[in-house]
């Protein structure tokens, strides 16, 4: 319980948030997406395993919505803000 209440929870959320704080939220959550194909890259180069067809399909997906979500402002720009040199944020 010690660990799990030390290691893996508070450890964790302060490495998360020193992490928000220096990429920025995006890029933050694009590395996070990325930990199950990290993971499984990392299981056949380690313990030898087979990229089986549903963990290939995790991956291509995965990295499908990756790309989708990086690629949305480009492909599906935001209607209605014509005049956005006075719009203060």
């Amino acid at each position: 319980m010690f660990y799990l209440g030390l290691g893996a929870s508070a450890i964790c959320f302060v490495t998360w948030n020193l992490a928000v704080r220096i990429l920025g939220a995006i890029k933050t959550s694009v590395y996070i997406y990325l930990a199950p194909v990290v993971t499984a890259v990392a299981s056949v180069i380690v313990l030898h395993e087979k990229i089986t067809f549903l963990s290939g399909l995790g991956i291509v997906l995965v990295l499908g919505g990756l790309l989708l979500s990086e690629q949305k402002k480009k492909l599906f720009p935001i209607r209605g803000r014509k005049h956005t040199e006075n719009v203060v944020e």
